[in-house]
C-alpha cells in the first residue's frame, strides 16, 4: 500500500516542524507549507490524502485555504484537520467549512494527532456543513 500523503500548513516554523515530525513518525509522507499560496502550489503538483491546516495564519485563514484546496481537481472530498490554540475556533469551523473535518486544540500530543488523521483517512470525522447567512438580530 502506498504511503499516505499529508499537507501541513502553519506559519510558525516550530509548530510546522513538530507536526511534520509526528506525522513522519506515524508513517506518513508529509509536505509542509507556511502560506496558502505555497500549499496550493504543492497541491496542484501532487495529490494529498488529508490536509492539516492552522486556522490563524498571517495572510490567509485555514478556512480560506481549505476552500481553495477543495476547488482543485481531485481534492473536492479532501478531509481537513483544523488546528488552533484558540478554543473558541473549535465550533466556528463547522460554520465555515463544507466537508469532512476535525479540530485539534494546540498544543496536542502526537497520539491525538495520529489518531485524528487515521480517523479522517478511514472516512470518519465530523461532517461539517457551511451555514447560510445568519438572521439579523433585533
Amino acid at each position: 500500500m502506498p504511503q499516505r500523503r499529508v499537507l501541513v500548513v502553519d506559519d510558525e516554523p516550530r509548530i510546522l516542524d513538530i507536526v511534520k515530525y509526528f506525522l513522519e513518525q506515524g508513517g506518513y509522507e508529509v509536505e509542509s507549507a507556511t502560506t496558502g499560496e505555497k500549499a496550493l502550489a504543492a497541491a496542484r503538483k501532487k495529490g494529498f490524502d488529508v490536509a492539516v491546516l492552522d486556522i490563524v495564519l498571517d495572510h490567509d485563514s485555514g478556512y480560506d485555504i481549505a476552500g481553495k484546496l477543495k476547488k482543485l481537481k481531485n481534492a473536492e472530498t479532501l478531509p481537513v484537520l483544523f488546528m488552533s490554540s484558540k478554543v473558541e475556533m473549535a465550533d466556528l469551523f463547522i460554520e465555515n467549512f463544507d466537508g469532512r473535518a476535525e479540530f485539534l486544540l494546540k498544543p496536542f500530543k502526537k497520539e491525538a494527532l495520529l489518531e485524528t488523521i487515521r480517523k479522517l483517512l478511514e472516512g470518519g470525522g465530523r461532517q461539517a456543513h457551511k451555514a447560510g447567512p445568519r438572521a439579523k438580530r433585533k
